[in-house]
């Protein structure tokens, strides 16, 4: 009995998280390296995850409920992502790839100090802040599987009905805008579309960083193909290797476990 209740109550929820983490991740940095033209692009790289980081710390050390974290962290997430656009917008017209990768390092590293400066300043509070720096499913419930399922799903299904869109982006502003694409109006809402998803997920996990660079770019190197095709692979694989991760972590020296960010970065 002990042990289905374990297994029901602890071990499904974190499967079922890793998933959708893995799913999310994936779903999101495909979407950025295509609207963005850049194949490093994601919640890692432009800042937004750090961004996201610190808005589920203010929650550990403040009196905003646990609740609102995931908010918070949408909110800070998307203003690092404008922060970073307005930047290298600033630096560099045609939004290159090393200006767009250099704004975003810089911001999350300066996002990382200020969060260094939060644990200084709240040292009981620590252990929780560095669970959300190392990236890890320990706190996974029902509850956020449940919101991370909604979320993930809405936006997989707009990503899907604008597949067409994206593939026409692929070609370029000008072209797009010649065949009929809004570009100022469907950029701005593919990236919010995309970026939601994954920041709800950060907010929960903390940092699992590349996830969202390695798998959309590895399916592309095996074979290129249209957006929509490279949509479900992303979350089917990216899913699949979260929970593969994870599992590796919990297992390897248990009872130890290595945190599920730690694992991707020695994979």
């Amino acid at each position: 009995m002990q042990a289905f209740s374990i297994m029901l109550d602890v071990r499904l929820p974190r499967a079922l998280m890793a998933i959708l983490v893995g799913a999310a991740l994936a779903m999101s940095g495909a979407v950025f390296q295509i609207i963005l033209k850049n194949p490093m692009a994601d919640s890692f790289t432009l800042g937004m995850a750090n961004g996201a980081v610190l808005g589920a710390a203010i929650t550990v050390v403040t009196i905003i409920p646990a609740v609102l974290a995931p908010v918070l962290s949408i909110f800070l997430g998307l203003l690092s992502l404008l922060f970073v656009l307005i930047i290298a917008r600033k630096l560099d017209l045609t939004y290159r790839p090393e200006t767009l990768i250099i704004t975003g390092i810089l911001l999350g590293a300066m996002l990382s100090g200020v969060l260094y400066i939060i644990i200084l300043l709240f040292p009981e509070d620590t252990a929780n802040i560095a669970r959300y720096m190392f990236g890890s499913l320990g706190g996974a419930d029902f509850t956020r599987v449940s919101v991370l399922l909604i979320l993930t799903a809405v936006s997989f299904i707009i990503l899907e009905r604008y597949g067409y869109v994206l593939d026409l982006l692929k070609l370029g502003d000008i072209r797009a805008h010649a065949l009929g694409v809004n570009v100022s109006v469907i950029r701005p809402l593919l990236l919010v579309t995309a970026a939601v998803p994954p920041l709800v997920a950060i907010s929960y996990t903390g940092i699992i960083a590349l996830v969202g660079i390695i798998i959309p770019q590895i399916i592309l190197y095996i074979r290129p193909m249209n957006f929509r095709p490279l949509l479900k692979r992303s979350i089917l694989i990216g899913g699949l290797y979260v929970l593969i991760i994870d599992t590796l972590g919990r297992t390897l020296i248990a009872p130890l476990q290595i945190p599920t960010g730690v694992m991707v970065m020695l994979s």
